[in-house]
Order: structure tokens, then C-alpha cells, then sequence
């Protein structure tokens, strides 16, 4: 009986002491999971603290990039690379010229005196283009950029025919070169100047009525004219260089380009007098891009009286201020005599240019 008792005594020992094993395996495992999840807790605190959205791109520089997941949700043990994806079309970084206007107000008051003499220019700023909205306003805008003080001193002018190049360092025009130069009207001073400089010239006047041929000093003559398309039927308008019916080839500077075979190469002097084509022209040779090719630009503007029309004005004057903060400098203004009355309004200006954004780099042949 006493064996039974002393047996019995000693069970419920070993019973207590496996609840009491139990009960501190227990509290063990619950303070073991309380320090993991916090210090889980701390390293998800510190790595939202670096500015990282986990699951969400972020946009940096034109791409986006996917981040890092957490240290506690990785399934390596090694790092997890950054992924780029790489935009098909990245666009492309506009540089821009910016240009005071501030002293074009003085030929906006007095254009509104000759052609609106009760209009509120309170709200004309002529440094932004939105309030240039009536025909006199980008008139006025337009002789104050034909006559406004030059934006790029050249230090070394040299006389060129009846143009000008600017032999500075960093646009120094010499062999090899390739000149550009659209109407002539038999006057190829210029063109054979620079033909004497060794540059390699090509000539262009459907007016002229002359076929292409290779001239005596080897520069060549063009039967084509220069347009804001493709065509082998223009009729042009009659004026003082067209006083008969003709049928005139026209091309795109992009297509004359690549129909000689300078494609992507450096047009060391782009000379353009084409008698009021100029504003097509020039908007055509922004969309194609390839002002980029040009080193020196040399153009005549014209506003005739009664070409281009006068509904046009406020998209000339955008076309213009587009080019000068495109970065083309003027080192050389010629205004000519002009009429302000505006039946007969008449204005127009010789201006010679530098690029300033031009850089030669190894994709633009000489």
C-alpha cells in the first residue's frame, strides 16, 4: 500500500514538472516570434526611411526604374539588380536661346498708332508669344527683330560677295566645306567667293530657266528650287523675277540633302533668298531637324504687300522667334527701305547668322 502511495507520488511529479517544461517552451517561443517581428518591424521602418517604394516605380531622368525589394521579402541570398527599362522614344532635350524682347514695346506702340490707334496694349508682353495675336502686333515684332541690336559679336567678319561669313574659331568656315545657296538671279558673287575659299558650292534658281550644268570653277548650278515639300509641277506667283508662265521643280532641304548625297553632313553656310518662300521654308527645316547640320545661315525675309497675306503675320512672327531662340544668332542685320501703310505695307531685311548650339560631333560628316 505504501509502495502504491510513494509510486503515485512520485507520477504526479514527473507530470508537473512536463507542465512546467511545457509552459516555458511556450513563453520561449512567443518571446522568440515578439523580438523577430520587431526587428523585422525596424528593418522595413529604416529602409522606407531611404525614400523606397516597395512594389512601385519611380520615375528618374526619362526612365523608370523598379527598386530593391525588402530584406525580409527576399528568396536569394543574392542582391536583386536594379531593372531600367529604357522608353522606345526618349524625347529629345531642347536647348533654347533665350532673347530679350523687352525693346520691340517701342515699335508695338508705334504700329498700334499707325494701324489700331484705340487698342489697349496693357496686355501685350512682347516677350511671350501668346499675346502677339493681331497682324500689326507680329508686324511690329517682326521689324523689331530685323533691326534689333545684333546677339552675337563676331570678331572677324570677311566679306563674302554680297554677304558676309564670320570667321571666328568656333565657326571658321575652310576646306573641306559645303556651301548651300538657294537664288541667285544671275548674281553668283557669293557662290563664287566661296568657291575660292575651296568650299564644295551648289547653286539653286528655277527662275532662272537654266539647266543644271557644272559651272567653269567647278561649283554646280541647280534648275530646283527650295520648298516645304516635294513637287515637279509648282507654278510660282509673278513678280519682279517671274514675269512668264514656268513650271519649277521644288524640294525639301531634308530631300535636297539626300538626293546629292549629304545626308547627316555639315552645311558649313546656308544662304536662303527666295522672295517670300522663306516662311515655309524655315518651318519645314524645324520639323525635319536638319538646322542641327547648319554652321552659318545667311536669309533674307520679306513681307510684301500683298504676299504673304496679312492673316498669316501672327504664324510668321512664331516661325521667326522660333529660329532666333533655336539658337541662331544674328552677327549681321540689313534692313531695307520699308512702307508702313497697310495697303502697301512692305518690309524687308538681310540677316547673317551663327549657330550657337552647332556642335561637330563624330555622326556629322564633313
Amino acid at each position: 500500500m505504501k509502495r502504491e502511495a510513494n509510486m503515485a507520488g512520485g507520477l504526479f511529479s514527473s507530470k508537473r514538472f512536463l507542465l512546467l517544461m511545457i509552459v516555458f517552451l511556450m513563453a520561449g517561443t512567443v518571446l522568440f516570434l515578439t523580438l523577430s517581428q520587431s526587428t523585422a518591424e525596424v528593418n522595413k521602418s529604416t529602409h522606407l526611411q531611404q525614400n523606397v517604394v516597395v512594389g512601385e516605380p519611380k520615375k528618374n531622368a526619362g526612365y523608370l526604374i523598379k527598386d530593391q525589394l525588402p530584406a525580409d521579402e527576399r528568396i536569394t541570398e543574392k542582391p536583386i539588380q536594379r531593372k531600367i527599362e529604357i522608353p522606345v522614344h526618349k524625347p529629345a532635350v531642347r536647348r533654347k536661346n533665350i532673347v530679350d524682347n523687352s525693346g520691340a514695346m517701342l515699335y508695338l506702340q508705334q504700329y498700334r498708332d499707325l494701324f489700331d490707334a484705340r487698342a489697349d496694349l496693357s496686355n501685350v508682353d512682347p516677350n511671350k508669344n501668346s499675346t502677339i495675336v493681331k497682324w500689326w502686333q507680329a508686324a511690329a515684332m517682326i521689324d523689331w527683330y530685323i533691326h534689333s541690336p545684333i546677339r552675337y559679336k563676331c570678331e572677324n567678319r570677311v566679306a563674302v560677295g554680297n554677304w558676309h561669313i564670320c570667321q571666328d574659331s568656333k565657326y571658321t568656315i575652310k576646306p573641306p566645306c559645303l556651301v548651300y545657296s538657294f537664288g541667285i538671279n544671275f548674281d553668283f558673287s557669293f557662290d563664287d567667293a566661296m568657291t575660292k575659299l575651296g568650299c564644295e558650292v551648289h547653286s539653286f534658281d528655277p527662275s532662272m530657266d537654266k539647266e543644271t550644268h557644272r559651272r567653269e570653277n567647278n561649283s554646280t548650278f541647280h534648275n530646283l528650287g527650295l520648298s516645304n515639300t516635294n513637287t515637279d509641277g509648282f507654278l510660282p506667283r509673278k513678280d519682279g523675277y517671274v514675269n512668264k508662265p514656268q513650271v519649277w521643280k521644288m524640294r525639301t532641304l531634308k530631300s535636297v540633302m539626300k538626293e546629292l548625297g549629304h545626308e547627316e553632313k555639315v552645311i558649313d553656310v546656308l544662304k536662303i533668298d527666295i522672295e517670300g518662300h522663306e516662311w515655309a521654308v524655315i518651318d519645314n527645316m524645324m520639323e525635319t531637324g536638319v538646322f542641327k547640320y547648319v554652321r552659318q545661315f545667311m536669309l533674307e525675309f520679306h513681307l510684301f504687300p500683298d504676299w504673304p497675306v496679312k492673316e498669316d503675320y501672327v504664324n510668321l512672327y512664331q516661325i521667326y522667334t522660333r529660329l532666333r531662340e533655336m539658337g541662331f544668332s544674328e552677327y549681321a542685320v540689313g534692313p531695307h527701305p520699308k512702307t508702313l501703310k497697310e495697303d502697301k505695307f512692305n518690309n524687308q531685311g538681310d540677316s547673317e547668322y551663327v549657330n550657337i548650339f552647332f556642335e561637330q560631333n563624330n555622326n556629322l560628316e564633313l
